[in-house]
């Protein structure tokens, strides 16, 4: 769990979290860039993108659980080739095949608003893909805490959402 308070409205920081325009502008990591290939963030909707730096590329597909706007964004993630079908975790074989993601959004005044992640293994998994997972948790971190300082900035630029 990783969670970090921002300084914009509820309804802005929901937007960028599930408006194709916004999401893919600060979810990958610094030197990566992420692209749909084909977007639909609604409940029973599925995306499928490609995060492709320093040379190679990686594929993925989220399917949306549940979207309570303004406060609640509930999805699953798994690894794919390029042509969408299951795959692992490129440079990591034992990761979970399946992760759920479940973010909550909560006012912390008019104009702050906290976001807490939830990441966790979802659906079967062996006892080595479950310690797979859990020693990955400082890396994780790293990764959200990443996100999060991009969306930060992002939230400052003239190119995020109006209210």
């Amino acid at each position: 769990m990783i969670n970090r308070s921002f300084d914009t409205d509820i309804n802005t920081m929901f937007k960028v979290w599930t408006d194709p325009k916004h999401v893919m502008q600060w979810t990958p990591p610094t030197g990566f860039t992420d692209r749909y290939l084909s977007v639909d963030i609604r409940p029973g909707g599925e995306s499928f993108y490609e995060m492709s730096g320093n040379g190679f590329s990686m594929y993925g597909k989220a399917n949306y659980l549940e979207l309570v706007a303004p406060t609640k964004l509930i999805y699953t993630q798994i690894f794919t080739n390029q042509d969408g079908n299951i795959s692992r975790h490129p440079m990591a074989p034992t990761w979970p095949e399946t992760m759920k993601t479940t973010v909550t959004f909560c006012e912390e005044g008019a104009r702050h608003t906290r976001v807490t992640i939830q990441w966790e293994v979802f659906g079967l998994a062996t006892p080595e893909e479950h310690a797979t997972f859990t020693g990955a948790k400082a890396a994780m971190t790293m990764g959200w805490t990443g996100s999060f300082d991009k969306l930060d900035e992002y939230l400052k630029s003239p190119l995020k959402p109006a209210n």
